[in-house]
């Protein structure tokens, strides 16, 4: 059994300072959410072993407000994660180390909520996924190669404003 932990960066600026999205920084709120949903994801006994984040800087600054909440946890980044598509981000699952059977992706919609949807086979989020959320889905697969659409389950979902 695989545990794929989906956590959406965190509310960010609308601009960036260099006028480039990959430069966008995450707002105040986004780092009080970040760290909300991290400290609420140790409280609930999540045991997270590898990180990959997308390297644009509102999702490191997300993974260093969620680590403020959750504890120390060290990303490996990605950029692949950065603007991707379905297919690109079930590459980069099925990648993955199979040391760690609790893998943590950080990283952007409208990527993130469609591979929930598609592990899932089904909107399991009602609302979609707003920012700073964090979906666990339990895979049933011993390598993260085997994992396959439509065969996990949402086991959990945390949203700030649920958190609140």
């Amino acid at each position: 059994m695989k545990t794929l932990y989906v956590l959406r960066h965190a509310k960010a600026e609308r601009d960036s300072d260099t006028g480039n999205d990959f430069d966008r920084a995450l707002a105040e709120r986004g780092w009080s959410d970040a760290e909300l949903v991290g400290r609420e994801a140790r409280r609930r006994g999540f045991e997270i072993n590898a990180v990959l984040a997308s390297p644009a800087k509102r999702a490191a600054e997300t993974v260093e407000a969620f680590a403020r909440g959750y504890g120390e946890i060290e990303p490996e980044w990605e950029p692949g994660i950065y603007n991707a598509a379905l297919d690109r981000l079930l590459a980069i699952v099925g990648g993955a180390d199979d040391d760690a059977s609790r893998l943590l992706i950080v990283g952007h919609n409208p990527g993130f909520e469609m591979l929930v949807m598609t592990l899932t086979g089904g909107n399991p989020l009602n609302d979609g996924m707003p920012t700073a959320a964090l979906a666990a889905i339990e895979l049933p697969a011993d390598q993260w190669s085997d994992v396959s659409e439509g065969t996990g389950t949402v086991t959990t979902f945390l949203a700030p404003r649920d958190l609140r």
